[in-house]
């Protein structure tokens, strides 16, 4: 039954797909616009052939002497227009942008004037006419040249992004997941965000996917504003992320990127023996003060009972004493030689304790492309990969997280107006589920403060590991020169494993407290030398978490693009996506069970979502007006049962409250949606450009907050499949003005409006966990509490964004980026929802806004580079040492995030009302290319926070909050409490970024 269903909704989608003749792609392509005139008389050329030199696209120009190219792979090019009787002009470093319009214009002299062609370089638009919302581009060269890692980085070069704690990217004030990023035009989903068992908790470093090989890049996108009907399932933005297609001719690059060991942390070294527990344990003699204390917990009392009560009486003898001596200097000297073992870095330390300061990064990168045939334009192929081995800041049981990606792009032209394209990729990542951020609370040891540390029981969490595969199949069929039909096959396959494992110390290892009998065990359990009111204790059988989650994602697309005329571009589209999940995930069980555990959390579910879409638009261009109109309409179904009655769902456990509820279910609801949206651009000479853009913007929720259902003696929460999208309104007001020559401002003035977001619900059920008493019915029937979500908060962003940029690269590049902007957010309706027969009070509705969490009220990114190209620079004995360099510097700083603090003269119930100082940072980038003949080698330095500035972390717990508040103390100072947990624990916490980290790298090229 099921497969016929699937069987029947994939023809009725592929019926569909087959009936929409008129689609289009998802913006992969620019296009080239102008006019060809005679130098002399002004007058429009007829027939001029325009094309773009080293491929085989061009046109020919009209009876008005106008040309229009569409399908331009985005990059620099050359551009030519020659005609019988004139002299060839060739125009260089003409740049083409994914989704712009690029306008050329050539003047051809008389070939009896001119006898040679005319090679000049392009000038760069002033403003850019067709911008409608705010975005931004960067090319292969600005990437290469900032400071930053991966595409990733380019995020943090705008203001408009903000990273969150756990290592995600909102946009103007979104939440996270709300960014549509695309490699080629296939959507990048992770299907998988959630810890395992941990209701409505994400995992850290859920973003990277985004971390593409630089070396493989042609070009990014970000687009902050609003953005075309082409684009969905997303309220904050779009990345655009271009691959390389492969040259006419064979080119490749190699780099090696490599920091050194050290500590990347603030504070002392975390198993430093001046620390509280080695000050304590850390010496023999240490132990035998406590000898009474040791005898009582080693249980020599009890395992040599009959000499132990013999001393207490009078027929004791010397060699009894003597054996007892021998007996406890034995035990204590092996139990503190256990503890040392125990509490040393080692690499076979059972407990998982080493010294993660030796551990080196380490980054190979490979990008190589050219044709494959003797026809250069035939079959071209570019391959990239990545490996990376990045140390984890603080002890981890996956030690170094391990990056890879590998991308193979086939581009086929067989016959003239047919082209296919195919894209076979590889994305795994081998880390754990709290590290991975830069931020330290995200970084490993989790949950420390409030939480004691698991500095010594590292082991406990598991390694974490994610794979992606991805292959695409592109065709592009065009009919006529202006317009083009685009056909996208695409399927992924997703896999997010925590692999349970047996811990040492356990019953299943024969560790005992004993060297008698086990002489060689490994780990010393439970007492007082374990200081578990800092330190957790050895309770673990197993490690905390399992998980498998399993997702293949299959996505079709058929496109089509028409140029109408040459002022109206047409394009409509459908999407079609659609998951086959599965996953199982426990929590703080080795029972892998999803019903039947005793303890611990446990989730289970199955389901096959699906998302249409279907988008229609128009883009006018005229003289003095450019518009983008038109709308998207999507619907989706997480196609999975629900419980009939969300007050008694099923629950067959065995430890639950006692009532298995009932078994009914239904099917989860279709939602639609209808998202209009326009953009308007009024260029004003070439200096000028003011620009309006409205739209309706949503998603859908994500795959946990439909899907999780977790339970622990009954349910403790269940995903809402029944969920309505998020939705955002988006208004903006913008501004370009060229200022001088080269330097152009832009303002935009913007305000989201975001309805029907999605927050926690209590259900007051039958069924829930029996932990979470709810009171009682009319007829005395006990309740229990469950989780659940619902589409009961809201928000809005009101900002101005201001960008201050040159607009060539020229010796100074730079680029200013500032953001002024406040984040409000609330919820409303009830908290708890009741049966109607509940008999103890009324539920009551409630509403409320403040200032967000994540609001970050000013942000300020600043990028400048220093180019010398050949023969610049100063010289020296005749060599010229800073030829052909690049020298970068970008700065960033943003207010720190707001926290709730309050005296007794302040209103109570009051949110958000402080906020955290100023974080600021400067990183460097400096890299040369030496050439010998057609062979180039790179060498490069990069500097991560050059002056080591530091950012306080949030704190956790009231104590730290007040001590940091009231007498300055952090989390690394003493205070006037040195026994505090967050002082003697987590001391390392006090700042959350990263110090100074030093980067080498060595390339080469061809």
């Amino acid at each position: 039954m099921l497969k016929h269903k699937i069987y029947s909704c994939l023809a009725a989608c592929l019926l569909f797909l087959i009936c929409s003749v008129n689609m289009f792609a998802q913006g992969q392509y620019g296009k080239l616009v102008g006019k060809v005139t005679d130098a002399n008389t002004g007058e429009p050329l007829i027939g001029v052939n325009v094309m773009i030199v080293g491929t085989t696209i061009g046109a020919a120009t009209d009876l008005d002497g106008n040309y229009i190219i569409l399908r331009i792979p985005p990059a620099a090019y050359s551009v030519s227009a020659s005609l019988i009787g004139y002299a060839k002009v060739i125009k260089t470093e003409v740049q083409v942008n994914v989704d712009r319009t690029t306008e050329i214009n050539f003047k051809l002299t008389d070939a009896t004037i001119q006898l040679e062609q005319v090679v000049v370089v392009a000038d760069k638009p002033k403003i850019i006419k067709d911008q409608t919302s705010t975005s931004n581009t960067l090319t292969q060269a600005q990437i290469e040249a900032a400071p930053i890692e991966g595409i990733r980085g380019t995020l943090d070069l705008t203001s408009g992004f903000q990273k969150t704690a756990t290592g995600n990217y909102s946009i103007r004030g979104s939440g996270s997941y709300e960014v549509n990023f695309q490699i080629n035009g296939v959507e990048q989903v992770n299907s998988a965000t959630n810890a395992p068992g941990a209701f409505g908790t994400e995992k850290a470093n859920n973003s990277w996917k985004y971390d593409v090989n630089p070396l493989g890049v042609s070009q990014v996108q970000l687009i902050t504003g609003g953005f075309s009907p082409e684009y969905g399932n997303a309220q904050g933005g779009v990345v655009k992320v271009v691959l390389k297609e492969g040259s006419p001719k064979l080119n490749g690059d190699f780099r090696v990127e490599y920091r050194p060991p050290g500590q990347y942390h603030f504070g002392t070294y975390l198993y430093d023996k001046n620390n509280f527990e080695w000050q304590q344990w850390g010496t023999l003699d240490k132990w035998f003060s406590k000898e009474p204390q040791m005898i009582k917990e080693l249980k020599l009392d009890q395992r040599y009972k009959w000499l132990y009560e013999r001393l207490g009486t009078s027929g004791a003898t010397h060699q009894d004493s003597a054996a007892w001596r021998d007996i406890v200097n034995r035990e204590i000297t092996w139990a503190y030689d256990t503890w040392i073992r125990n509490h040393t870095p080692s690499d076979d330390n059972p407990l998982g304790v080493y010294d993660y300061r030796k551990y080196a990064y380490q980054r190979y990168m490979i990008g190589i492309g050219g044709p494959l045939g003797k026809d250069p334009n035939l079959l071209k192929f570019f391959f990239s990969g990545e490996y990376r081995s990045n140390p984890t800041r603080l002890p981890t049981p996956e030690k170094t997280q391990v990056y890879q990606n590998y991308i193979l792009n086939l581009i086929f032209n067989p016959i003239a107006g047919h082209k296919l394209k195919f894209m076979g990729s590889f994305q795994s990542y081998k880390g754990g589920i709290w590290s991975g951020s830069d931020d330290i609370r995200w970084s490993g040891l989790a949950f420390t403060p409030p939480g004691v540390s698991t500095k010594y029981y590292v082991t406990t969490d598991p390694v974490r590991e994610e794979r992606t595969t991805a292959q695409s199949l592109n065709w592009v069929y065009v009919p006529t020169d202006l317009s083009f039909l685009e056909t996208t096959i695409s399927h992924q396959y997703e896999t997010y494993q925590l692999p349970y494992e047996y811990l040492a110390g356990t019953v299943n290892q024969v560790d005992r407290l004993d060297s008698l009998n086990d002489p060689y065990g490994t780990v010393l359990l439970d007492g007082s030398w374990w200081n578990t009111e800092y330190f957790r204790p050895l309770i673990n059988a197993s490690t905390n978490y399992y998980q498998d989650t399993r997702t293949n994602h299959w996505s079709g697309n058929i496109d089509y693009t028409n140029q109408l005329n040459k002022f109206h571009q047409l394009k409509t589209g459908v999407r079609f996506f659609y998951w086959d999940m599965i996953n199982n995930g426990v929590n703080s069980s080795y029972q892998a069970n999803s019903y039947l555990t005793r303890s611990g959390f446990a989730e289970y579910y199955r389901a096959f979502p699906i998302l249409g879409a279907f988008y229609i638009q128009d883009k006018m261009e005229y003289e003095g007006i450019i518009a983008n109109f038109g709308f998207r309409t999507e619907a989706y179904n997480f196609q999975t049962d629900i419980p009939a009655d969300k007050f008694n769902p099923f629950y067959q456990g065995t430890s639950g409250p006692g009532n298995v509820g009932n078994p009914a279910t239904v099917k989860s609801d279709t939602k639609y949606q209808v998202l209009p949206r326009f953009g308007l651009s009024f260029p004003i000479g070439e200096s000028t450009a003011f620009r309006f853009q409205y739209g309706h913007f949503s998603s859908m929720p994500t795959f946990s907050q439909a899907l999780s259902r977790r339970t622990e003696s009954g349910w403790t929460g269940i995903g809402n499949p029944n969920l309505n999208p998020k939705k955002t309104i988006q208004y903006e007001f913008g501004l370009q003005q060229v200022l001088s020559e080269n330097n152009r401002l832009d303002v935009a003035l913007y305000y989201n409006d975001r309805a029907s977001q999605i927050g926690l619900l209590r259900v007051a059920a039958f069924t829930g966990s029996r932990n979470r008493p709810a009171g009682f019915t009319n007829d005395n029937q006990p309740l229990y509490l469950y989780t659940t979500f619902d589409n009961n908060t809201y928000g809005a962003t009101v900002g101005i964004d201001v960008t201050f940029e040159t607009i060539s690269i020229e010796r100074w590049t730079y680029r200013l980026s500032y953001s002024l902007s406040q984040t409000s957010e609330g919820s409303y309706g009830a908290g708890t929802i009741y049966p109607d027969n509940y008999r103890s009070r009324e539920t009551r509705d409630f509403s409320n806004s403040y200032v967000s969490g994540s609001d970050r009220t000013q942000s300020f990114r600043g990028l400048l580079q220093y180019n010398l190209k050949q023969g610049e620079g100063f010289e020296i004995f005749g060599v010229r040492l800073f030829e052909n360099t690049v020298t970068s510097l970008t700065y960033t700083a943003q207010s720190g995030t707001p926290f709730t603090y309050t005296t007794v003269f302040e209103k109570i119930g009051t949110v958000n009302n402080r906020r955290y100082p100023l974080e600021s940072s400067f990183d460097f980038n400096f890299s040369k290319n030496i050439t010998i003949d057609n062979y180039r080698i790179l060498i490069g330095v990069r500097i991560m926070n050059l002056f080591n500035n530091r950012w306080i972390t949030p704190m956790s717990t009231n104590e730290d909050l007040n001590n940091w508040i009231e007498k300055g103390v952090t989390m690394a100072d003493a205070g006037n409490d040195p026994t505090r947990l967050s002082y003697l624990v987590a001391p390392y916490r006090a700042f959350r970024n990263i110090p100074r980290q030093i980067f080498f790298t060595l390339g080469f090229g061809f």
